[in-house]
């Protein structure tokens, strides 16, 4: 029992660190180590939206300046309709089906940010707006890993970095608060997954201090990025061949 805490804090280090240094980042790593030391993904998920919470309440205190609620309106509509119900199927979903769908998800973050993220740019319409939503709910609502489409949203249509990092922080905050409260609601933060995520917000909570104070400055981010994506998409191949083999 005493492993899985230590787990918990240093993957939720690796995941904070990362996400202090390019504005998101936190659930997708650490929903790659979750599952292997918690005992079902729907778990997993409601640990990493409290969590996710944390460092989004924390990250949006630094950049709320910034922020530009109205530029992601639509977005949180979107989220807001999408998220109740793929969080209630993940919840009942077979644990095989879940698992492989899981991975798959890995590998296409993975190999979406290495080959085509820094490529593919996103109009500010209201279309736009509702399909990005749509799919954060849909990714947050699996598996708390909402980033993926808002991130590329954002960079896509604001213009400096300020804006984009108080921007993309206001949406996390938003709708991690709307997450945990619907999972609260289907019964899904239970103590145990509360003493889980205490015990991770201290690894979590280092990590966004050591790469806001500028550690991450001292290393090249293209790179890390790189190496980050990389390994999601190779947790994401084993994820799914691990089950095949259990079978």
């Amino acid at each position: 029992m005493e492993l899985v805490f230590l787990w918990l804090v240093l993957a939720s280090f690796a995941g904070g660190f990362l996400q202090a240094a390019i504005g998101f980042g936190y659930a997708a790593v650490v929903m790659a180590f979750f599952p292997l030391f918690l005992p079902s993904i729907p778990v997993s998920s409601t640990v990493c939206a409290v969590l996710s919470l944390v460092a989004s309440s924390t990250m949006f205190f630094q950049y709320h300046k910034d922020a530009r609620p109205k530029h992601v309106l639509w977005l949180i509509v979107a989220y807001f309709v999408v998220m109740p119900f793929a969080a209630v199927w993940s919840a009942g979903a077979p644990k095989l089906v879940l698992s492989v769908i899981f991975g798959l998800f890995l590998v296409l973050v993975g190999l979406y940010y290495l080959l085509t993220a820094d490529k593919t740019r996103i109009s500010a319409t209201p279309r736009a707006g509702i399909v990005t939503g749509a799919l954060a709910g849909l990714f947050g609502g699996l598996f708390s890993v909402s980033a993926p489409p808002a991130a590329l949203y954002c960079l896509s249509t604001l213009e400096s970095k300020e804006a984009y990092m108080g921007t993309l922080q206001f949406f996390f905050l938003t709708t991690n608060l709307y997450s945990v409260g619907v999972r609260a609601v289907n019964g899904q933060v239970t103590g145990q997954v509360l003493a889980w995520s205490l015990t991770a917000a201290g690894g979590l909570l280092l990590g966004l201090w050591l790469g806001r104070i500028g550690l991450y400055k001292r290393a090249d981010l293209a790179r890390v990025k790189s190496w980050v994506f990389l390994f999601i998409m190779c947790m994401g191949v084993w994820t799914i061949v691990s089950n095949f083999i259990r079978v």
